[in-house]
C-alpha cells in the first residue's frame, strides 16, 4: 500500500516537472517572437529641417504603440491621427501588421538624442522597445592650418621640410578634413584622426602630414578643407608659399629659336624662373646689353623683363633687321639673383620650325614652316631650296639633250660615219648604207602623151645603189615618229628599217643633171599619180648563219611628189 501512495506522487512530480519546461519553453518563445526591429538600424544624421521616418515593427499585432522623441515627452500613436505639434504623426502599415512608425516633418536641434519607441502587442501587458542614435548636424568651425615656421622671415628655400597641419573643430558629427597644394591633394587619402567627445559635442578633427618644398612650389596655395553634411560646400582656409630659388636652367639646354626672315624684324625671348627677380644681361658675342638699353649699332635692344606671376620671367632681345650674320652669332643670357646665376645660351636659325618641336606643343615664336619642310621633314632656308630647284632644272636639260643626241647621232653618239641615215638598222653593218635615188620627171610619150607604166618600178644590187651618185641630193624631210619607229620585216623576219622620202621631181634641174643609164626605165603614164616607190633589196644572195652583226634587208620607201604642170 505504501509502495502503491510513493509510485503515485513519483508520477505527480515528473508530470508537474514536465509542464513547468513546457510553459517555460512557451514564455521564452513568445520573448523571442517580441524583439522589435528598428529602421534606421544605426545612428542617423539629418539636418536641420529635414524630415526624418522612424519605424519599429514586431511579428504580432499590438494595441499600443508610444515614442519617446529627444527634446519631448512620451507620446502615443495611432493611425488616422492627427499631427501632433503639427510636425510628428504616425507612419507605418498599421498596427495590426504590428508596425510603429513615427515622421517627424521638420527636425528641430532639440531633436538630437536617443529616440525609443515601446509597442505593447495584444493579450500581453508587457511592453517591448528598441532605441536609435539621432544626430543633428552642426557645422564645424572654420578650419585651422598650421604650418612649420619658415627659415627666412616666412620664406622658404628649395628642398626645406614643411610641417602641415589641418584641423576643424565642433562639428557634429566631426567634420572631415583633407589637404590641397592648388588643385592637388597632398594627403594621399590619409583619414584624419578624429577625436570626438560625447558629452558636449567638442569634436576635433585633425590632418597632419609633412613634405618637402620643390621650387616649382613658389606661388601655390597651401588650401584646408573641411567638409560636413550640414555644409551644402567644404569650408576653406588657405596660406601662399613663397619659396626662393637661384634661376634655374632650361630642360633642353641651348635655346633654339627658328623661323627669322632676312631683312625682318625679329625677337629673342628667353622666359627664366627665378625667386626673388634676377638681373639681366645679353651678352652677343663680345658685346654687352644691359636691360633695357641697345648696342652701340642700335640694331640690338634689350626690353624689361615682364613678370608672368609665381616666378617666371619673359626677357626680349629685339634685332631691327635679321641679316645673315646674325644667325653665327652667339646669344647669352645672364640671370642673376641673391639664390645664384646661371647663363641661357640661344641659337638663331632662318629655317622652319622642326615637327618634332610643333609636336610638344612648343613652336617657336618665329616659326614659318615651309611646304618643302613641312611634308618631308628638312628643314632648309630659301637659299638651299632654289638651289635644289636649279639643280633639277640642270639635270632636265642634261637629259633632254642625251635623248635629244641619241636620236640624232651626234656628239657621243656620232658613228663616224658621214653616210649613215635615218632609218638605218643599228645592227647592219655599217658600210652597207643606203643613198636615196633621184628620179627625174620622164618625158612624155610623144605619140600618146603618156607615161610609161614601168617607170616606177625597178630593182637595184647594192652596188648599183652605192655607185649611183647623183649630181644634186635633197635632204630627205624627217618626223619624230622616223626617229624612234622600227619596222618588222615580215618576209625575212628580221627587224629592218624604213625611210619615207618625199621627193620633189624639177623637170628643168632633173633633166641637165640626169644620167644617160636611165634612159632605160620606160615613163610612166602622163595622167597618173606622181608618187613613185622604190625598194632596195639588200639581202645577201647565199643563206648563210645569221650572226648578231649581219647585214639585214633595207627597204627605202620613195614618195614621189607630182610637180605642177607644165606651161
Amino acid at each position: 500500500m505504501c509502495a502503491t501512495a510513493s509510485n503515485h506522487h513519483r508520477m505527480m512530480t515528473i508530470i508537474w516537472v514536465c509542464l513547468g519546461i513546457i510553459c517555460a519553453t512557451s514564455v521564452q518563445a513568445l520573448e523571442q517572437n517580441m524583439v522589435v526591429e528598428i529602421d534606421p538600424k544605426t545612428q542617423t544624421v539629418v539636418r536641420l529641417g529635414d524630415s526624418l521616418r522612424i519605424l519599429c515593427r514586431v511579428a504580432v499585432p499590438i494595441e499600443v504603440c508610444r515614442v519617446q522623441i529627444p527634446g519631448g515627452s512620451a507620446m502615443y500613436l495611432k493611425p488616422g491621427q492627427p499631427p501632433i505639434d503639427g510636425v510628428i504623426q504616425y507612419s507605418g502599415s498599421g498596427m495590426e501588421a504590428g508596425e510603429c512608425g513615427v515622421l517627424i516633418d521638420r527636425v528641430k536641434a532639440n531633436n538630437d538624442g536617443i529616440f525609443k519607441c515601446s509597442l505593447k502587442p495584444k493579450d500581453d501587458q508587457k511592453e517591448s522597445s528598441a532605441t536609435l542614435k539621432i544626430v543633428v548636424a552642426k557645422p564645424p568651425q572654420r578650419p585651422e592650418l598650421l604650418v612649420s615656421q619658415a627659415s627666412d622671415h616666412g620664406r622658404y628655400r628649395h628642398n626645406d621640410k614643411l610641417l602641415i597641419s589641418c584641423s576643424a573643430r565642433s562639428g557634429r558629427p566631426a567634420a572631415n578634413v583633407s589637404l590641397y597644394l592648388d588643385d592637388e591633394l597632398i594627403s594621399h587619402g590619409e583619414r584624419p584622426t578624429i577625436y570626438d567627445s560625447n558629452v558636449d559635442d567638442n569634436s576635433l578633427a585633425v590632418q597632419n602630414i609633412s613634405r618637402t618644398i620643390h621650387w616649382t612650389d613658389n606661388g601655390k596655395f597651401l588650401r584646408c578643407l573641411a567638409s560636413h553634411v550640414a555644409l551644402n560646400e567644404p569650408m576653406e582656409t588657405k596660406l601662399q608659399l613663397e619659396v626662393v630659388y637661384p634661376p634655374q636652367p632650361q630642360p633642353q639646354g641651348t635655346i633654339e629659336r627658328f623661323g627669322y626672315v632676312v631683312g625682318q624684324e625679329g625677337f629673342v625671348n628667353v622666359t627664366v624662373n627665378a625667386n626673388p627677380r634676377p638681373t639681366f644681361i645679353w651678352r652677343v658675342n663680345d658685346e654687352i646689353i644691359k636691360e633695357g638699353e641697345t648696342d652701340e649699332h642700335n640694331r640690338l635692344q634689350s626690353s624689361t623683363a615682364i613678370e608672368m606671376g609665381k616666378g617666371t620671367w619673359v626677357v626680349k632681345l629685339k634685332i631691327i633687321s635679321i641679316q645673315k650674320s646674325d644667325t653665327e652669332k652667339e646669344y647669352i643670357l645672364e640671370a642673376r639673383n641673391d639664390e645664384g646665376a646661371y647663363e641661357y645660351r640661344v641659337m638663331l636659325s632662318t629655317s622652319a620650325e622642326p615637327a618634332e618641336s610643333m609636336s610638344n606643343g612648343n613652336p617657336s615664336p618665329h616659326a614659318h614652316a615651309g611646304v618643302f619642310s613641312h611634308f618631308y621633314g628638312v628643314n632648309l632656308d630659301a637659299g638651299s631650296i632654289i638651289g635644289i630647284v636649279v639643280g633639277v632644272l640642270v639635270l632636265i636639260l642634261i637629259v633632254f639633250l642625251l635623248i635629244f643626241a641619241r636620236a640624232t647621232g651626234r656628239w657621243c653618239f656620232a658613228d663616224g660615219s658621214s653616210t649613215r641615215n635615218i632609218g638605218e638598222s643599228d645592227l647592219a653593218d655599217p658600210a652597207a648604207s643606203v643613198s636615196l635615188l633621184r628620179f627625174h620627171k620622164s618625158k612624155t610619150d610623144e605619140t600618146n602623151g603618156r607615161r610609161s607604166d614601168t617607170e616606177s618600178a625597178g630593182r637595184y644590187s647594192r652596188s648599183e645603189v652605192d655607185g649611183a651618185v647623183p649630181a644634186r641630193r635633197r635632204r630627205p624631210k624627217i618626223t619624230l615618229s622616223q626617229l624612234f619607229k622600227r619596222n618588222k620585216d615580215k618576209v625575212s623576219g628580221a627587224d629592218s628599217d624604213t625611210v619615207r622620202t618625199v621627193v620633189t621631181v624639177d623637170d628643168e634641174k632633173l633633166q641637165t643633171t640626169e644620167q644617160p643609164a636611165e634612159t632605160n626605165v620606160s615613163n610612166p603614164a602622163s595622167g597618173e599619180g606622181g608618187i613613185v616607190y622604190a625598194e632596195l633589196d639588200l639581202t645577201q644572195q647565199q643563206v648563210t648563219p645569221r650572226l648578231i652583226n649581219e647585214d639585214k634587208t633595207e627597204y627605202a620607201e620613195i614618195l614621189y611628189t607630182k610637180p605642177p604642170t607644165d606651161k
